[in-house]
């Protein structure tokens, strides 16, 4: 049922994908870019949102992709282990009602907490971006298979596809949740 589903919206998308009129430019030969036309669904008006940042369109591209999460939620770690650090050195200081005040200081949510919350979100990350290079690899299958983009382009999307594997698969091997 699941590939079904998949499959359906992979020819929908290929039917969009084809339609200048309904706005859906190619991004590339097996990606699907933000509809340029307003009345479309899933329009997205990328406006510039702060001064010394990239024009929305680039912000959109880059600023928002697995890589840079990834990197984002690493430093995330950071902070909350310099919280957790900070959290012990104020124990001999503050009461145990100021701790409590403060939130999120007892041992339980710094040491299950602070590793597997990020565990949590690390995780769906990968495995989105592993869904989405799957789909990517589908719909360049069945593009080819249309006549629509070159072998090169299958390979592509087919490499894409196992590195998103590979890194989902060392994710589930090597990071694992605690209690």
């Amino acid at each position: 049922m699941k590939r079904a589903r998949l499959i359906v919206c992979l020819i929908v998308g290929i039917g969009w994908s084809g339609m200048s009129d309904a706005g859906w430019p190619s991004q590339s030969r097996t990606q699907i870019a933000v509809p340029t036309d307003p009345t479309s669904v899933g329009y997205l008006n990328l406006t510039k949102r702060h001064p010394d940042a990239a024009d929305g369109p680039t912000e959109f591209a880059k600023g928002y992709s697995p890589r840079t999460a990834l990197q984002r939620l690493d430093q995330m770690r950071g902070f909350l282990n310099s919280f957790k650090q900070l959290t012990e050195r104020a124990r001999g200081r503050l009461t145990a009602a100021d701790l409590r005040d403060a939130g999120n200081t007892s041992a339980e949510i710094q040491t299950i907490g602070f590793h597997n919350i990020p565990l949590v979100v690390e995780g769906t990350l990968l495995k989105q971006d592993y869904q989405l290079k799957q789909v990517e690899y589908e719909l360049a299958r069945l593009r080819h298979l249309r006549g629509e983009v070159a072998e090169q382009d299958v390979e592509r999307a087919r490499v894409a596809y196992a590195e998103a594997t590979k890194q989902f698969q060392v994710f589930w091997d090597t990071k694992r949740p605690t209690d």
